[in-house]
């Protein structure tokens, strides 16, 4: 029996797929400015750490996202604790606070919406049989 999706969650996913993709199309241009690299020798952190950790996150929100639309529930918790780390980092390496306001309230959204009701029915391993015949 195969379980509904509820439309949140597949949202959720559809939106993580298409930000990671534009991550990763982007990062190839935006790492190539001279602008951009004087930036991220400025934060404090090597500029090597960062590259990783840009593509490293383009690659939790893509490996996540598709696993979620194939009821993974260990995706789900990899979007969640990954995105947790991410958002630490970005308040860390941030010349300002305002610039981690939306990020920051889009992680918490697409957090709660993968913890609803309806989204741990979807991910729990549990299969719900009901009874096709009428007595």
């Amino acid at each position: 029996m195969i379980k509904p999706r509820p439309f949140f969650v597949t949202g959720v996913c559809l939106y993580l797929i298409l930000w990671g993709s534009y991550l990763l199309f982007t990062s190839f241009s935006y790492l190539k400015d001279p602008a951009v690299q004087a930036y991220m020798e400025q934060v404090g952190l090597p500029y090597a750490l960062q590259v990783v950790m840009i593509y490293l996150n383009v690659a939790a929100l893509l490996v996540s996202a598709i696993n979620m639309l194939q009821e993974h529930n260990w995706a789900r918790w990899l979007y969640l604790g990954w995105g947790f780390i991410d958002i630490d980092y970005h308040l860390y390496i941030a010349a300002d606070w305002h610039e981690n306001i939306l990020p920051v309230g889009i992680y918490l959204i697409t957090a709660l919406i993968l913890l609803l009701p309806s989204a741990n029915k979807y991910f729990s391993n549990v299969i719900e049989y009901t009874d096709d015949f009428n007595d």
